[in-house]
């Protein structure tokens, strides 16, 4: 059964995921090329795909473009299969949402991308990220499942669509750039550009 309990917003896990992906390659002393981030964005989403009204539960958007519409449709069928699949068998928020769920995500990405040092890190930096800012929401996440219950980084949690929600994506919004900065000379290169003379 579909529980629909508030979770973070689309938003705030895109912000998320930027922001893993870059303090991941800081760390990892990597600059990632630019396409890494909009993988890191829809891996931050894809652990809400047991959720059939998520952003990609519920399959990609109709195109304009009937060549887009035939190229995307593929995907954004499996997509609401894999939804379906999940919701129904093991419930909203739960392996997805686990440790379980991040090694399960991880193991095939590293086997099939480990060459691709910047894709595979996207990936698995955007993933862990939706997790970690989930377990900041009021209802946590089930770190431990199928064993254990719900683990909430913050007592009480951050309410879902609230202002403090908003607040946090602020934060974590400039934390990213910091992190862009401190990544990317091109950034720091345009910064200069501002800085008065």
């Amino acid at each position: 059964m579909l529980n629909c309990a508030p979770s973070l917003n689309a938003t705030t896990h895109a912000v998320f995921g930027v922001a893993a992906l870059a303090g991941a390659s800081l760390i990892a002393g990597t600059e990632p090329p630019a396409y890494a981030y909009p993988l890191a964005v829809a891996a931050a989403w894809l652990p809400d795909v047991d959720n059939p009204r998520s952003t990609l539960g519920n399959g990609l958007s109709r195109m304009k473009s009937p060549v887009l519409n035939l190229l995307t449709r593929p995907v954004s069928w499996a997509l609401r299969v894999t939804s379906f699949t999940l919701v129904r068998t093991v419930g909203h928020r739960t392996l997805t949402h686990s440790l379980l769920g991040i090694l399960l995500f991880t193991l095939p990405v590293w086997l099939i991308l480990g060459r691709y040092t910047a894709l595979a890190l996207a990936l698995v930096a955007g993933y862990a990220s939706h997790v970690f800012a989930d377990a900041l929401n009021t209802r946590g996440v089930p770190l431990l499942w199928p064993i254990g219950g719900s683990v909430r980084l913050l007592p009480g949690g951050i309410r879902s669509g609230g202002a403090v929600e908003v607040a946090v994506a602020l934060v974590a919004l400039g934390f990213a750039g910091w992190e862009l900065y401190l990544l990317h000379p091109a950034v720091r290169g345009a910064l200069g550009l501002l800085q008065p003379l």
